[in-house]
Parts: structure tokens; sequence; C-alpha cells
């Protein structure tokens, strides 16, 4: 008859629709269990979210297999958790294996396999191991640059990693070249008062000063704070520490007066902070 549907087609789709909802079930375990795990993470309960996050990677893996980019996702979270808790050898072991799944995919993701370069670099960092961070931080940055073109702001968390490795080696001139290149990214993306640039300019700044060059440091660092002044007032918690690394350029700078005025602003902030906390603790 006209319009009447085939058994074996009502069949196929019965199935199909059961062995699709299985899937999304399975896809949902593990995701409410990643879930549960950041709340637990949040709440500093440490223990039952490395339970939590060790079930998800469990299940992801037996359902979608353990080279699924879902598996490198638990990982991730897992590895983040041991680094939060300064386990980093267990960090760094999970870090690698996310970024072997990432790697070798079939619809391998660069934005993922260069934001997993740069977790285990920083891990790496962590633990001392510099000279095997410094080449994943470089292929952070060509993956992007390649990717999202030399002027975007993609490689932002990798110039920033190996600038700061560079600086810590006392390589400042390739530290100095890297913090230019994102100063000038950031103020292309977010223009010059962008608060984003404190930290580079701080950053540079040290660089500077470390060289003698305390003129070039004291502008990047007055700067810095105008920023930090304008967007969040002048009694942040952060301005602190700005106050702190400008009062250390005026005295190499044989400026102790003036360093002396800065260390006083420090101090002002920071008694605030206990006055504000002692005043929260009495109500």
């Amino acid at each position: 008859m006209p319009g009447k549907v085939p058994i074996s087609f009502l069949l196929l789709t019965t199935l199909f629709g059961a062995a699709q909802s299985l899937c999304f079930a399975a896809a949902s375990a593990w995701q409410k269990d990643l879930e549960a795990g950041d709340k637990a993470c949040q709440l500093g309960h440490w223990d039952e979210a490395e339970s939590v996050y060790k079930m998800a990677l469990n299940s992801c893996e037996n359902d979608l297999g353990k080279t699924n980019p879902a598996v490198a996702k638990c990982l991730v979270s897992l590895a983040a958790l041991y680094k939060q808790q300064k386990q980093y050898a267990q960090a760094e072991a999970l870090y690698k294996r996310a970024l072997a799944i990432r790697d070798t995919g079939r619809k391998a993701n660069p934005t993922d396999i260069s934001t997993t370069l740069d977790l285990l670099a920083g891990v790496l960092r962590l633990e001392g191991k510099d000279s095997e961070a410094e080449p994943l931080y470089k292929r952070s940055i060509s993956i992007t640059d390649k990717v999202f073109g030399v002027n975007s702001f993609a490689a932002g968390a990798s110039l920033t990693g190996l600038a700061s490795l560079y600086k810590d080696q006392g390589k400042y001139s390739a530290a100095e070249a890297l913090y230019n290149r994102l100063i000038a990214k950031t103020e292309k993306k977010g223009g010059p008062d962008c608060p984003i640039l404190t930290p580079s300019l701080n950053s540079l700044a040290t660089i500077y000063s470390a060289q003698g060059k305390y003129a070039q440091a004291e502008t990047l660092m007055k700067r810095a704070i105008s920023i930090e002044e304008r967007e969040l007032g002048p009694d942040q918690p952060h301005l602190a520490v700005l106050f702190e690394n400008y009062a250390d350029i005026l005295h190499r700078a044989k400026r102790a007066e003036e360093a002396t005025k800065m260390e006083a602003r420090v101090k002002a902030i920071r008694q605030g902070q206990v006055d504000q906390l002692r005043g929260s603790r009495v109500q």
C-alpha cells in the first residue's frame, strides 16, 4: 500500500535511536563527573575532585576509547588538579598523555594542541625543566602564528611563558623582544590602556632595571601603575606589587628618598587590606 512504512525500516530506526541514546547517556555521564570535579575543586575538596575526575576519565575511556579527544579533556582536568596540589610529576604525565591524543587525532585541533603545549611547559618549568619547556613554548607559538597569523593575540600565553623563561635565565635581549611583541599585540587588540598590558609592562620594566636602564624601566612602571589605578582604583592590592617593584627600581637608581615614599604607599595599601579583613571578621 502507498504510504506504508516497511517494518525493517522501523526496526532500523528504532535500533539507531536506541544506540544514539546510549551514546548520549555515556557522554553525559563523564561530562557530569567532570562538572562535579570542577565544583569540588572550587570548594577546595581535593580528594573528592580527584576521585570524580578519575571516574570521568575511566568512563570516558571505556565508552569512547582511550584515544578519543574527550579523554584528553578529562586528562587535562585531572592534571590541573595535581598541579594545584604541587604534584608536578603526576600532572606532567597526564599532560603528556593529553598532548599525544590531541597531536595524533584525525581531526587535530591546533588550538587544543597549543593550549596543551603551554600547560605542559608550565609544569615542566615548575619542575625546573626549562630546557624541556622552551621547545614546547616555541612550537605553540609556531602553531598559533601559522593558524591565526603573526599579528594575532592567540600566542599570548606562549609568548608570556617563553619570555618569563628567558627572563629567569638572564637572557634579557630575548625576553625583551618577546615582551615588546606581546605588548604590541595587546595594544593592537585592546588599546594603549588595556589592563592586560600591566603584567608585560611590569616584567619588561624589571628587565630594563636589571640591565641598568632605569629611565626606561621607570617609564614602563609608571604606565603600568596608571593603567591599574584608572581601572581598579588607587588602593587595590595588585598596586602594592607594582609600587614595590617601582621602589626597587628607584633604589637601584640611587633615588632612596623617592623609593621610601613608594614603600610607604605599599605599607598603606597592605595595612588597609589587614584592616578591611579585621572589619569583615568583626561583622
